[in-house]
């Protein structure tokens, strides 16, 4: 047991020293109290216009991450989707960081490209973390998905250098840390004490009391002491047979070597065996001389009874399990073993018993290694000791368990809203902001910055009449906004990106508009492209919940979004008699339409120089369809229209006012003159079950030519 003490102790102090350096190290040199494991500064460069990490290099989700960078010029880090990323890097000559070696070893890899400069980074609300201005750092709970990490010049030109510092903040990190140190620090101790560990003397004195093994004798009696008249000789040869213990004079030793006495035991003797008292002996005035028994001459001993003698207790030095030996029959002697009714046989004329062989002592007096108290209490304390090391072992991995980050388990694509609803409202607010300077000065080229084709055509188009026919600015539009927006964000796999909102109008009370803003590229601006005003009869469809249709979502519907736009276009061109009419549910703007071209028809084919007319609609671009929460399709699409005079053989025609004058102004035509329009169109599509006709929601037309032939 000794061995496999100081090995299991051994064992221990290597384990517990082990643990108490790496929680030492860890703790105090690699953690700290801030939970963070940070690399050293790194030098990180490139040629293009960023470095950016591999979405493979954050592959796990839940620690914060805080990255810190410097440099000679303002630089900007921040963390986006791997789509957005990727697509605003397209084309450009970057630096991909593809392998990361702790502490702080990167490998590298230098994508070409163009080197022109960027949209600064900081103008795009698609991160989902960036650094404040002014700031060079930032801390971002990491996501489960494809993440890049993008550190830029803050104005988006090329030559990018920084001094980077990545850390990962882990929580109770610093505790942990702290918990293997104290628990290394116990199982050293522990480990120390069971290695050095000495058995006290007094122990080792019971080991080997209990081991000593005692030899059985046989034929031996306790004698009483008989008050009688001096007999040297008898006093001699009746002298007890063992010695009395030097530690207790009232104590027997076990011990003493035997001594056999030739008399059998008397009367007097054998009624004190059994427990009577002896009587006081009486005063012996001349004793007679009684002859010495010899061997040859055998006198037969009175028989009498014996009774059981009390057994002497053990010397104090003994342990229980001596004690408990001491205390057998065998140790006392043949006579105490001897039944009550057993006659007593004289020891001096019995032949000498054969001695009993170590064999048969040890088969009935040796206790098994198993039961002894030594090996119980050995075992005892190493069944503890393993429950101990058990108990920590387990509380360090309850504890430690959730330090290890989960693998991303978003490994495909990614998939996201166009975008969030506080970025939606912040687009639209900046809107109201650029559109209301643009249309009190009339310039396109800021409006290029906030709406895009078809609305930018249209806006254009308005800009050039307004400037034709208000050329003092008299007559400038006022200032508007659109109010409380209601954000319908789809999601998206890559770009172009849409989001739609319906929002209130603030200088048309109960009228409401319906717009799509679009990004083309990650790099892009959001731009409104289409833009509609129902009227307040017309109530548009939720926008909450727009989704980009599925095949089967257009599978559904009553007819395919290209289907319905050239319907429509056939519808207006035939006016309300068409045979496409049928199909539709016009709104309040579209039939106001209608009626106005019949009487333009009417009028002009009345004029001597004009010998007929005619108006043309076809659809324009390609429809944009998001499924709504109900099942049905919300389209918006665009058409133009041709409105064609042709001028009788022989005349001229040309504009000399109205809005044509801004594109063909005292221009004169011998054969046609035309006026082109650009229509906005927004409509419902159902669901085949529902049976019902196509709705009309709003058309918005805007004349953006004229000229003749």
């Amino acid at each position: 047991m000794r061995f496999a003490r100081i090995t299991l102790g051994l064992l221990l102090a290597l384990t517990g020293l082990l643990a108490t350096a790496a929680g030492a190290f860890a703790a105090f040199w690699l953690v700290g109290p801030d939970n963070t494991i940070s690399t050293p500064s790194r030098e990180l460069d490139s040629a293009g216009v960023a470095v950016v990490s591999a979405p493979s290099l954050l592959d796990r989700h839940g620690p914060t991450l805080r990255v810190t960078v410097a440099g000679d010029k303002p630089l900007f880090v921040g963390v986006g989707q791997d789509l957005d990323v990727r697509d605003y890097l397209s084309g450009a000559a970057h630096t991909r960081l593809v392998q990361f070696e702790p502490p702080a070893r990167f490998g590298t890899q230098d994508l070409k490209g163009s080197t022109g400069k960027l949209t600064p980074p900081g103008e795009l609300d698609w991160w989902v973390a960036q650094s404040a201005p002014g700031s060079q750092s930032l801390s971002w709970p990491i996501q489960d998905g494809r993440y890049d990490v993008v550190v830029m010049n803050a104005d988006g030109t090329p030559a990018v250098g920084a001094q980077v510092t990545f850390g990962v903040q882990v929580h109770r990190l610093f505790g942990i840390c702290l918990l293997v140190l104290g628990a290394g620090v116990l199982v050293l101790t522990l480990g120390l004490v069971l290695m050095l560990r000495r058995r006290p003397a007094r122990k080792v004195t019971e080991k080997l009391a209990d081991t000593t093994e005692i030899p059985v004798i046989k034929n031996t009696r306790i004698p009483v002491l008989v008050s009688t008249a001096p007999n040297p000789r008898r006093d001699e040869e009746s002298a007890p047979a063992y010695r009395v213990s030097p530690f207790a004079p009232e104590r027997v030793s076990p011990f003493a070597p035997e001594r056999v006495s030739p008399f059998a035991p008397t009367t007097e003797q054998s009624a004190t065996a059994e427990g009577d008292p002896v009587p006081a002996p009486a005063p012996v005035e001349a004793a007679p001389a009684r002859p010495t028994p010899t061997r040859h001459s055998p006198v037969q001993a009175t028989p009498a009874r014996t009774a059981p003698v009390a057994v002497p207790a053990a010397p104090m030095f003994m342990s229980p399990a001596a004690v408990a030996r001491a205390k057998s029959p065998a140790l006392i002697g043949a006579g105490a073993s001897q039944r009550y009714d057993e006659p007593a046989r004289p020891a001096y004329d019995e032949p000498a018993p054969a001695t009993e062989t170590t064999a048969e002592r040890d088969d009935s007096q040796t206790v098994p290694l198993a039961a002894s108290p030594e090996f119980v209490k050995s075992d005892e304390a190493v069944r503890r000791t393993a429950a101990l090391l058990a108990s920590g072992a387990l509380l360090l991995t309850t504890t430690s368990c959730g330090l290890m980050p989960p693998k991303n388990t978003l490994t495909a694509d990614d998939s996201r809203p166009a975008v969030t609803l506080a970025d939606a409202q912040a687009v639209v607010q900046r809107y109201n902001e650029i559109n209301n300077r643009a249309n009190q000065t009339r310039d396109a080229k800021l409006a290029e910055t906030i709406e895009g084709n078809p609305t930018l055509a249209q806006t254009q188009a308005g800009f050039l009449i307004g400037r034709k026919l208000d050329a003092a600015g008299k007559e400038v539009s006022k200032p508007f906004s659109y109010t409380d927006p209601e954000i319908g964000a789809p999601q998206f796999t890559a770009y172009p990106m849409r989001f739609v909102v319906s929002s209130g109008v603030s200088d048309a009370p109960g009228s409401r508009q319906l717009g799509v803003w679009q990004r083309d590229s990650a790099g892009s601006p959001w731009k409104l492209t289409h833009s509609v005003y129902p009227s307040k009869s017309v109530e548009p469809p939720s926008v909450d919940g727009l989704r980009t249709p599925e095949t089967a979502d257009l599978n559904k519907l009553q007819a395919q979004p290209e289907a319905v736009a050239k319907d429509l276009a056939t519808y207006l061109t035939g006016g309300a008699k068409s045979p496409q009419a049928r199909l539709f549910k016009p709104s309040p703007g579209l039939a106001k339409l209608l009626e106005l071209r019949a009487k333009s028809k009417a009028t002009d084919t009345a004029e001597p120089y004009i010998a007929s007319v005619t108006d043309t609609f076809a659809p324009s671009g390609v429809p944009l369809t998001f499924i709504t929460s109900s099942g049905d399709a919300l389209v918006f699409l665009s058409l133009t229209e041709r409105y064609l005079q042709r001028v009788e053989p022989g005349s001229n025609a040309y504009w000399t006012s109205g809005e044509a004058t801004a594109f063909s102004s005292m221009v004169k035509y011998t054969q046609t003159l035309h006026q082109d329009y650009l229509h906005q169109v927004a409509l419902v599509i159902p669901a085949k079950s529902s049976g019902a006709a196509v709705q009309i929601l709003s058309i918005d037309p805007q004349l953006v030519g004229a000229g003749g032939a």
